[in-house]
C-alpha cells in the first residue's frame, strides 16, 4: 500500500499520458503484433482537399518493451498535412514552467487555458510497476491545447487527466516542427520524470489515442454581444493524394536511453467531385 498519497497520485498521473480507457483488468494487455505499432485514420467521409479530424492510435507492448518510463513521444506526419494551418489553435495556452514538473491535485477545467485553444482529445493507459512488484493500470483522458509560437514552432500543452484509480492531473509540454523527408512536421510531447517519483515506481506506456481535430471540440465566437458555440475546420487534406498513400512514424523514448518506433500508412480518401458541366 503507497503511505504517500502526493507520489502515489503523481505515479499514476505520468501514466496518464500514456493510457486509454476501459475496464481495469489487473492483468497486462494482450501482446500486440509487434513491440510497437501506431496506426492513423481521417474520418470516414473524408475527402481531399477540405478539413477532417485525424485520429491517431499508438500501442506498446509492454512484455516486448522496457519497463523504463517514457521520457518522448513523437509522432511524424506527411507533407503538406495542414495541422498548423488549420482552423485549430486560435487562442494561446501559456503555462509557467514548475507545472510541468509537478502533480496537479487540483487544476481549473483546460488549466485555465481558453477553450479556442483546443486541438484535440484523447485516451492513455499506462502501466505502474510500485517497488513490490504490483502492477496497477491507469487511466486517463487527454487534451491538446496549443501554446505559444517559439522559433517558428508551434507549443504545445497537453493535460493528463487521470480517471481511476489515482485520479492525478498532469501538464506535458511540447511542439509541433519540421520533419526530414518523406515527412512534412512532428508532434512532439515531452514527459520529464516527476521529482521523487522514482523511488516509488516506474509507468510502462500502454496505449495512446488522440484525436486532432475531434468533433467534440467547439470554439466561441462573439456575434451580436452574444458568444456562440461552433465546430472549428480541423486537419486540411492537400487537393492532391501522396504517391504511396500518407505515411506516419511514431517513435518513444524511454530513461534508459532505448527508442522503439513505428510505422505505417494511411490510403487516400477520394478527392472532391466536381460538378458536371453542362453541353
Amino acid at each position: 500500500m503507497c503511505r504517500r498519497p502526493r507520489l502515489c497520485a503523481a505515479l499514476a498521473a505520468l501514466v496518464v499520458l500514456c493510457a486509454a480507457g476501459g475496464s481495469a483488468p489487473a492483468a497486462e494487455p494482450a501482446p500486440a503484433a509487434a513491440p510497437i505499432h501506431v496506426t492513423a485514420a481521417f474520418d470516414p467521409d473524408a475527402v481531399l482537399g477540405a478539413p477532417t479530424a485525424l485520429d491517431v492510435r499508438l500501442r506498446l507492448d509492454p512484455r516486448r518493451v522496457t519497463k523504463a518510463s517514457p521520457t518522448e513521444v513523437r509522432f511524424a506526419f506527411p507533407r503538406n498535412l495542414g495541422l498548423v494551418s488549420s482552423g485549430l489553435g486560435l487562442a494561446t495556452c501559456t503555462r509557467p514552467p514548475s507545472e510541468f514538473v509537478q502533480v496537479l491535485i487540483v487544476a481549473p477545467r483546460l488549466g485555465g487555458c481558453s477553450p479556442n485553444a483546443v486541438m484535440g482529445y484523447g485516451t492513455a493507459l499506462a502501466l505502474v510497476r510500485l517497488t513490490n512488484g504490483q502492477v496497477i493500470p491507469e487511466y486517463a483522458v487527454v487534451t491538446v491545447l496549443s501554446g505559444p509560437i517559439e522559433h517558428g514552432r508551434l507549443g504545445l500543452v497537453v493535460y493528463v487527466d487521470g480517471q481511476h484509480p489515482f485520479g492525478a492531473k498532469l501538464a506535458y509540454e511540447g511542439e509541433v516542427g519540421g520533419a526530414p523527408a518523406p515527412y512534412g512536421g512532428v508532434l512532439t510531447v515531452r514527459m520529464p520524470p516527476i521529482p521523487g517519483f522514482e523511488e516509488l515506481a516506474t509507468i510502462s506506456l500502454a496505449e495512446l489515442r488522440l484525436t486532432i481535430g475531434s468533433p467534440a471540440i467547439r470554439y466561441y465566437e462573439r456575434q451580436r454581444g452574444r458568444l456562440v458555440a461552433y465546430r472549428p475546420e480541423g486537419v486540411e487534406l492537400p487537393a492532391s493524394c501522396p504517391a504511396h498513400g500518407f505515411r506516419f512514424r511514431a517513435q518513444v523514448s524511454f530513461a534508459d536511453g532505448s527508442q522503439r518506433s513505428a510505422r505505417s500508412t494511411t490510403p487516400c480518401p477520394p478527392a472532391v467531385a466536381m460538378p458536371a458541366t453542362r453541353r
